[in-house]
């Protein structure tokens, strides 16, 4: 899923956290005490049963058929629950699915739903899921993640308007048994079906307000919270659903989710008291939380990649001579050793190690090479490309933080593509902006992120499939996309991670994108907030979570 990363100074932040978010809604307030040089200061007060999350950036939608970002998901995940759901691990576990059986050629799957209201006391049947499938396949819909769902049996032909909705292969059997059709075996089933498209919707809720359906007031859900409130770009405000099938194991009564793109705000939140977690932290204050807040801090391998990507319909950027002297001269362990340094692997492949059912071992040519040698290479790409240092490359370098940290990162990428008679000017933008942008192929050469929706080596590659969903800059190679396909064709385990492989050797040699580096996570957790379990995946339902109180009460008492 698309990156996790808007400005914004600390004390505006501030406002939007004490006066437009909690406070007005009469579930947190401030008491004012004399601080050491008289001046009153504020002292957060936050109602007993209340989680306060920041969560990067400002959701775009909360419709799981139009979402397409992590931040998005985390409040959606809260909401809506799938045939399978996340643990406490951010390991798939049954959800709307109690139990699930398939044919022996792994093409028909049959699933049994669990008796389940949604939140307006309507059961939820498998037409809700036959619904919500379709719509996101209809082109009316243009949804970018419709290709997601493509290995159903004809979703690909009714997503491009060839076949008719109801050609998909899925049905209800009845109210509570789902049958699903697959053009070909798909061993990540499982963990696709607790993605966030796939989540059922509401079909007499929907049908009725179309996409107005999800706004508070409106909002109909079968997951542990209700959307209780929405006020752009201050907060989310969710309430325990009392229809939950699960809700007598739901602690936390009400989660509030905030946009916190200004990472040295938001850590300054943090200590203050009026925030308990904070999903990115400024990797310019590493250092300090390691010696300040240890506690805060416990990184785990993330499977997210971060990338560089060009515009292939831009020149020089369909040159690959101009692709590999981007490669050659990027130091990737310089940016994570130097600038980040919070434990990321530099990257020289897409697919990021301990994916599941991936031989890897799939790496640029130039991993290991010494600088010199790959720079002097650089040149001699670039000068057979009619490039020099007296007639550089001029282009922009969109970025989707105007944080500190990614502004440093920026500043040297700019001084190492220079090296390549490659001059970038930087336009920071934040998330939603950029990731609309990409989306419209309105950039040269950008910054993405790209997080595993389900640990399937596939699930990266198709980012640069021709005419994929998230294929930003529009790459394509009939070589790749036949690998690709062959994979997903394979029964055999083992043969098909192989094909997956050829594919991604493919990309390197063809040098499609700039991978940079592996994540690990950067949450900030405090210590009272119980049941947050770092994991690969990076997913933290609420519903898992629990607050000591008393534990709280005395940080806030010393914020």
């Amino acid at each position: 899923m698309s990156g996790r990363d808007g400005k914004g100074g600390f004390w505006n932040r501030r406002t939007a956290l004490l006066s437009g978010g909690a406070a007005a809604l009469g579930i947190a307030g401030y008491a004012t005490l004399g601080g050491d040089s008289g001046e009153p200061r504020a002292r957060p007060q936050v109602a007993a049963g209340l989680l306060r999350r920041g969560n990067g950036a400002e959701p775009n939608t909360l419709d799981p058929a139009l979402s397409s970002a992590q931040w998005e998901d985390a409040i959606i995940g809260d909401l809506l629950i799938g045939l399978t759901t996340d643990d406490e691990n951010g390991d798939t576990i049954p959800g709307m699915a109690e139990r699930w059986e398939s044919s022996a050629d792994g093409l028909t799957w049959t699933f049994f739903l669990r008796e389940a209201l949604w939140s307006d006391g309507v059961p939820v049947t498998a037409e809700d899921f036959v619904f919500g499938w379709r719509r996101l396949l209809n082109p009316k819909t243009a949804a970018q993640y419709a290709y997601f769902i493509h290995v159903f049996k004809n979703a690909e032909a009714v997503n491009n308007g060839k076949l008719p909705l109801e050609a998909l292969g899925v049905r209800a059997v009845n109210p509570r048994t789902l049958e699903i059709q697959l053009e070909h075996p798909a061993p990540y089933l499982l963990e696709m079906l607790n993605h966030v498209t796939c989540y059922p919707q509401p079909k007499h809720v929907v049908e009725k307000l179309g996409n107005a359906w999800a706004r508070p007031g409106s909002y109909v859900s079968n997951g542990a919270y209700v959307l209780s409130a929405w006020r752009p770009n201050d907060h989310v405000l969710l309430t325990k659903n009392p229809r939950f099938w699960d809700a007598d194991n739901v602690a936390v009564e009400q989660t509030m989710f905030l946009p916190t793109s200004d990472y040295n705000a938001a850590l300054r939140s943090l200590r203050a008291g009026e925030l308990d977690v904070q999903s990115r932290l400024p990797t310019q204050q590493i250092e300090w939380i390691r010696q300040n807040m240890p506690e805060l801090l416990s990184p785990v391998p993330q499977l997210t990649s971060e990338l560089i990507v060009v515009n292939h319909k831009v020149k020089p950027f369909d040159d690959i001579r101009v692709r590999k002297a981007m490669n050659l001269v990027i130091n990737r362990e310089a940016i994570t050793d130097k600038i980040i340094r919070v434990g990321q692997v530099p990257a020289y492949n897409l697919v990021p190690p301990g994916i599941a059912n991936y031989p890897g071992g799939v790496f640029l040519e130039n991993r290991g090479q010494p600088a010199e040698q790959q720079i002097a290479e650089a040149h001699r790409l670039m000068e057979a490309a009619g490039f020099s240092r007296n007639n550089p490359v001029r282009a922009t370098y969109m970025i989707r933080s105007t944080t500190a940290s990614s502004r440093a990162v920026a500043a040297a990428l700019q001084q190492m593509l220079a090296q390549a008679f490659i001059n970038i000017t930087i336009i920071a933008n934040d998330a939603a902006v950029f990731y609309a942008r990409i989306q419209q192929h309105d950039f040269e050469i950008c910054n993405p992120g790209w997080g595993a929706d389900f640990s399937d080596a596939s699930n990266f590659l198709d980012l640069l499939k021709t005419n994929g969903g998230n294929n930003w800059g529009e790459y394509t190679n009939p070589a790749f996309d036949a690998a690709l396909a062959a994979a997903q064709r394979e029964i055999n385990i083992e043969k098909r991670g192989q094909l997956l492989a050829q594919a991604e050797r493919i990309l390197m040699e063809d040098h499609a994108i700039m991978p940079l580096y592996f994540w690990v996570s950067g949450n900030l957790v405090r210590p009272y907030v119980k049941g947050w379990t770092s994991n690969a995946m990076d997913k933290h339902r609420t519903r898992w979570m629990s607050i000591d109180e008393e534990a709280r009460r005395r940080v806030l008492a010393s914020a």
